[in-house]
């Protein structure tokens, strides 16, 4: 009986190993192989990049892309907030990213730290980038994606608060520039919205200013003084 049953669990342990080597040499056939990869989601960042970032390719066995390991490589770049890789049998791969945006920056030294609007830093770099440059706030600390840290807190808050609504409502400001309660926001170089914050952040809310800047937009005017008031008040004052 002894040697029946040792028969047995060999005889299912050689009918097993053949079994996994079998799957193994189906899955690894020519029709697994990954002849496309797509992403989606994607605005500031390239697919190329991204698909880079996730050592995904194409020719690779689609069951030898491992999604989870792929979506931690891609999440190397701070700017990818959140991402889903999926495998689509037989052959093809599909990358669904959520952006991060930088919203903020801040100059430490010669460089200049990018954060979103939470404050977390993106990037630390010497070039400028295409987000809202705020004056008067001196950064203690910048870590990668971690909190920046500032000594004019109160500056800061008032600057991301304002950043955050102009972004919500589809203005972006090149520049911000407060002192106390008063606020410089620069649209271009030369075309600045000047104000008490609190009414600066209710024009930007009730789409007021943006009504403004879009009338001078159409008229190719950039440079100027909008002053802003109390109750959604805006005048532009042409700069002589």
């Amino acid at each position: 009986k002894k040697k029946r049953r040792k028969k047995r669990y060999l005889l299912r342990f050689i009918i097993l190993l053949i079994t996994c080597i079998a799957l193994y040499f189906v899955l690894h056939i020519e029709y697994f192989l990954i002849d496309g990869i797509t992403v989606a989601g994607n605005k500031a960042i390239s697919d190329k990049e991204i698909i880079e970032l996730s050592k995904i390719k194409v020719g690779d066995n689609i069951f030898d892309a491992h999604p989870l390991r792929a979506q931690r490589k891609i999440k190397e770049n701070l700017y990818i907030e959140d991402v889903d890789v999926n495998r689509l049998l037989p052959n093809r791969i599909e990358i669904v990213v959520k952006e991060r945006m930088g919203e903020a920056q801040f100059a430490k030294g010669k460089k200049m730290v990018i954060t979103d609007k939470e404050g977390l830093v993106l990037e630390i770099t010497e070039q400028e980038q295409q987000a809202t440059y705020v004056e008067n706030v001196k950064v203690k600390k910048a870590r990668l994606d971690k909190p920046i840290e500032v000594e004019e807190t109160a500056v800061y808050d008032k600057a991301m608060i304002l950043i955050t609504a102009a972004g919500e409502g589809d203005l972006f400001f090149k520049k911000l520039n407060i002192e106390g309660n008063e606020v410089n926001a620069y649209v271009y170089d030369k075309l600045v919205c000047k104000g008490k914050y609190e009414e600066v952040l209710n024009v930007i809310k009730s789409g007021a200013l943006k009504a403004v800047i879009f009338d001078l937009y159409q008229k190719d005017i950039e440079s100027g003084i909008i002053n802003i008031g109390s109750n959604n008040y805006c005048s532009f004052t042409p700069q002589k």
